[in-house]
């Protein structure tokens, strides 16, 4: 089989080569657009308008939506989800609330980080009814990839994807429909003419499945991505779904940010909290500045950069401004961001059930709590995190009440993180003073062992040798490397355990903890008993699997020590 990678560009050039058979082309004509082929580039597009060139930021010359917007409807962050839903009500789809962050069903991830995934695998494979069907869901997301680039630029660890999504049998799906209903949300939700919207010819791979899809961008801005999820790869090639899938998923934070054209991502996203760390710190965004600077942010992603310093000199240049100055104002309020994002992204998932440790999709989340706390104490702000987060619950609470609900046990676990991290302080400052000493020349894998063991950032270590003239390389996306890191190592209570009892005759037993996370009693036939085992005819218990150790309670006041699939 394919990696996802490969399969996604073999199958996009299969699909470009007859593109009435994979994409709505019968829709696109109707709408009046037509297709074109980037000269710089090579993808296929549509648009209404005579051009050469696609609407791919790196073809068409970045956002150019921060002047003047032009989307005739400003929508507050909030007001994306409530008119998305109401649009695509009146279409059909039942409006559901969003699945935990903690991705507890799946034995493959963490953390939910698409929409589509709040359905994988067992919906998607057609072994579990959806919800609703069709249906759309504002579904908060995690991903770690962009850890060092929040802040700086428009990145997000945390995010919600709204889904549109179908599970039908292949006589029942229709892309031309599909795409239509989209192009509704552009042109009356948003409220974009159509000369203002390009869409894009591609594909998707992912979890072994594949199809067709179509991105449509607005002024360099990519709003969605419409996939059509039809095939399977098998190891003979690839055979259609017996359930065929719509996935689309679109930024709630990318529209906001675009209908408003407000200077940077965050203040669209969580206004009453950036006004609030405003107030803490005393810093403020200069609009004129930030939206010269941010069309050129991309170039400061720690990932694809070679040389940051290069890249800020760049900056500097291109919009005629001094870089120590440029740098003096963007990074301050870069670490605000992240503070912003950071906390929203923790209480989202600390109310889910996720935990703070030292592996996994756990250690991630002590990242960001470290970040928050370092960027607090470098600048010597007065910020209390979980402050933070309560003004995030509250701003939230027409779309996730549940966050203002469960926020004392999200207080009680930053408090926690936050004693762990003072109580490491004074072996910290003995073991950079032994590395100052000794002039150490230090690795990149000896500084995400200091993080890892004692929470030193490599920042303080490179600035403490610097005084002894030894100079070391902390890499620019170091955080996403330790992020990255945590995530491949095997947890021993990971695997899936499996016990020789015959299981013949008996029905597969509900697992009721994927219909209601919060549900924390039940009542169950006993099925079959063998030794100290039991099989129940349903679960509320959630078995040991994808990074998460079973959970534990009673039956019946006996003690129950493990939970097997």
């Amino acid at each position: 089989m394919l990696p996802d990678k490969e399969m996604k560009k073999q199958f996009k050039e299969v699909a470009q080569k007859e593109p009435r058979k994979y994409y709505p082309i019968e829709s696109l004509e109707e709408l009046g657009f037509k297709r074109g082929k980037c000269f710089k580039c090579g993808t296929f597009f549509w648009s209404t308008i005579n051009k050469n060139i696609c609407d791919d930021p790196k073809c068409s010359g970045g956002f150019r939506f921060l002047d003047k917007t032009p989307a005739k409807n400003k929508l507050e962050y909030l007001e994306v989800w409530k008119e998305f839903s109401k649009i695509f009500k009146k279409f059909g789809y039942t409006p559901v609330k969003r699945m935990p962050v903690v991705a507890r069903w799946n034995p493959s991830v963490d953390f939910t980080i698409a929409s589509i995934a709040a359905f994988q695998p067992f919906i998607v494979s057609g072994e579990v009814k959806p919800p609703a069907n069709p249906l759309v869901i504002p579904q908060f997301c995690l991903r770690f990839g962009d850890i060092d680039n929040v802040g700086v630029s428009y990145h997000n660890v945390g995010f919600v994807m709204i889904g549109q999504h179908a599970f039908v049998p292949p006589k029942e799906y229709n892309i031309n429909k599909y795409l239509k209903e989209i192009f509704q949300w552009l042109n009356k939700g948003l409220g974009l003419p159509k000369d203002e919207i390009t869409f894009h010819e591609d594909s998707w791979a992912g979890g072994g499945n594949f199809g067709s899809s179509l991105e449509f961008f607005s002024r360099g801005v990519e709003l969605g991505n419409q996939v059509y999820m039809q095939y399977e790869q098998t190891t003979s090639g690839y055979k259609e779904l017996p359930i065929k899938v719509l996935d689309m998923g679109m930024g709630q934070e990318r529209n906001a940010w675009f209908s408003q054209s407000s200077p940077t991502i965050y203040d669209a996203t969580f206004p009453t909290v950036c006004n609030h760390l405003y107030h803490l710190t005393g810093l403020s965004a200069d609009n004129d500045m930030m939206k010269s600077f941010i069309p050129y942010a991309s170039f400061l992603n720690a990932d694809e950069v070679e040389d940051l310093e290069k890249s800020w000199n760049f900056i500097a240049k291109k919009i005629n401004i001094n870089v120590d100055f440029l740098k003096n104002k963007i990074i301050p309020l870069s670490q605000l961001y992240s503070i912003g994002e950071h906390t929203r992204s923790l209480l989202v998932a600390l109310n889910d059930g996720a935990l703070f440790s030292n592996s996994g999709g756990g250690y991630n989340l002590r990242i960001l709590a470290r970040r928050c706390f370092n960027f607090i104490e470098n600048n010597n702000w007065d910020i209390y995190l979980p402050e933070v987060c309560e003004q995030h619950a509250k701003y939230l609470k027409k779309q996730y009440p549940e966050l203002v609900e469960n926020f004392n046990e999200v207080r009680k676990l930053l408090d926690a993180e936050k004693t762990k991290y003072d109580s490491t302080k004074h072996k910290s400052k003995e073991i950079i003073e032994k590395i100052v000493i000794n002039k150490s020349n230090l690795n990149t894998e000896k500084l995400i062992e200091l993080y890892d063991s004692n929470g030193i950032q490599p920042e303080i270590i490179k600035e403490e040798l610097e005084k002894v003239n030894v100079k070391i390389k902390v890499p620019d996306n170091f955080y996403a490397l330790v992020a990255a890191r945590h995530e491949s190592i095997p947890q021993e209570h990971a695997t899936i355990k499996e016990l020789q009892i015959d299981l013949s005759n008996l029905p597969e037993t509900e697992a009721l903890y994927y219909k209601d996370y919060k549900l924390s009693e039940f009542r169950a036939k006993v099925l079959k008993s063998e030794g100290n085992y039991v099989v129940l005819d349903k679960t509320v218990f959630y078995p040991t699997s994808g990074g998460q150790l079973h959970d534990t309670g009673t039956i019946n006041s006996l003690k129950v020590v493990d939970v097997i699939k």
